[in-house]
């Protein structure tokens, strides 16, 4: 008798999660494994096209501006992105034609996924130590190439030139904004990191990457030309005008090799995501070098469409409630730069919940010191920092700190504090900002009646 959805996840669940877990080294990965399997089942990951996307931030929103410009331009498309938020068929996506022609999006379901598993299964258990992101990964291009899709565009989970995704041979490789995150895995310096993260660089291939700090300039442009790959980069191939932005996105110009386009809009809130949408429009220019040539109608519609949640994403307002994965310095920064931008808010009430491999003092250096309050908390993962480990590192920061190791006590605490002309803002890792989303029907934000 065949296996149910439930005893799928049981079985996932045995496997080694690296995501939960990071004491193990990466360096001590190898790819066998995965290319062993994939050879045995006739390499699905062979049979689309594929756009690889590393880099430390902005890699999801990256390819879900991809995947909604070449979903708008009618093709058949698959998207691989990591961590999930609360289900982790939410990493597994296509686009698809209904029967009136129109086109839609949907994540893997609960039957395909028990399916592709219970084939996968003789050839998972004849390996051994596959972990979890692993077997996500091989789930992925199995569906993918039953399901027929045309391109996939394919999120690395961490650093690149071991990364489980990186047995593709993709028809171009994007690198957004490389910084300091993951370092006890992929290297102390920027020119470590970055060498991982070009290590999806294929031979010949074509290359785009965002403004790099020099260090890591220097490593992809070296990689690229061992490699024959042709490079282009943000700033000097593809330019961004900037026109404006509010709580309802940015709007901007853009200028590349090929076509400019005028007034184009996108709904993801906060300046940087202008350089994940810059990079990302490069990419789909760039197929134009394959002959596929994507119409600027597409590429409008897709861009206001597209969505990414739990990224500066604002959940309710009055009072708002801002939810951000901001997980490094790099990111609380950015994400303080948009807050100042968007916002003045009457007073403002953090949530702050890390993981304990995360730079804590570097988030707090931007998040921290403007707060009018700051609660702690810890989502229910073995790798959150324990909040009194939190408080420890933050006491430089701030004087009076509410910790709960409850997150919808955190929530709650922050909703009966705020006035309806304030910010809460919820930050600090993807886990926290995922049991938030599960949270959100059951918050009660009219406690406070205004006045």
């Amino acid at each position: 008798m065949g296996m149910d959805y439930l005893q799928v996840q049981e079985y996932l669940d045995t496997f080694v999660d690296h995501e939960k877990d990071t004491t193990y080294n990466y360096k001590n990965i190898k790819l066998d494994r995965v290319e062993q399997i994939l050879a045995q089942l006739g390499n699905p990951q062979d049979k689309f096209k594929s756009i690889h996307i590393a880099g430390t931030k902005g890699k999801g929103s990256t390819c879900a501006f991809i995947f909604s410009m070449l979903k708008e331009s009618g093709y058949k498309i698959g998207l691989y992105t990591s961590p999930h938020l609360i289900n982790f068929r939410e990493r597994i996506k296509i686009s698809y034609h209904d029967e009136m022609g129109e086109t839609r999006e949907r994540l893997i379901s609960e039957d395909e996924v028990t399916k592709i598993v219970e084939e996968l299964r003789p050839h998972i258990d004849a390996v051994s130590d596959l972990t979890l992101f692993e077997a996500y990964t091989i789930i992925a291009f199995k569906f993918f190439a039953s399901y027929g899709v045309d391109f996939a565009i394919l999120e690395t989970g961490l650093g690149g030139r071991l990364d489980a995704t990186n047995v593709v041979k993709p028809i171009i490789c994007g690198i957004t904004s490389i910084s300091y995150d993951h370092t006890h895995l992929l290297g102390e310096t920027l020119e470590q990191i970055a060498k991982e993260k070009a290590g999806i660089i294929k031979d010949n291939s074509l290359v785009v990457t965002a403004s790099q700090p020099p260090d890591a300039f220097r490593v992809i442009s070296s990689v690229c030309k061992e490699k024959n790959a042709r490079l282009y980069e943000l700033g000097k191939d593809f330019i961004c005008d900037p026109i404006g932005q509010d709580l309802n996105g940015s709007c901007f110009d853009f200028r590349g090799i090929f076509d400019s386009y005028e007034n184009l809009h996108i709904s993801l809130v906060g300046q940087y995501q202008l350089l994940n949408v810059t990079l990302a429009i490069g990419i789909i220019q760039l197929l134009r070098l394959y002959d596929i040539v994507i119409s600027s109608i597409a590429i409008k519609e897709g861009l206001e469409n597209a969505r990414w949640a739990g990224r500066m994403q604002f959940v309710h307002k009055n009072p708002h409630l801002l939810l951000d994965g901001a997980q490094n310095a790099a990111s609380a920064q950015a994400l303080k730069a948009a807050i100042s931008m968007l916002l003045t808010p009457k007073k403002s009430i953090l949530i702050l919940g890390v993981s304990s491999d995360k730079d804590v003092e570097g988030i707090c250096q931007h998040l921290c010191r403007h707060q009018d309050s700051i609660i702690i908390t810890q989502a229910q993962t073995p790798r959150a920092m324990d909040v009194d480990e939190l408080e420890k590192r933050m006491v430089r920061f701030q004087k009076i700190i509410t910790k709960t190791t409850n997150v919808e006590e955190a929530l709650n605490i922050a909703v009966e504090k705020a006035d309806p002309e304030d910010l809460i803002v919820v930050a600090g890792s993807l886990y926290l900002i995922g049991e938030v989303f599960k949270l959100l029907k059951t918050i009660n934000f009219s406690v406070k009646k205004n006045g």
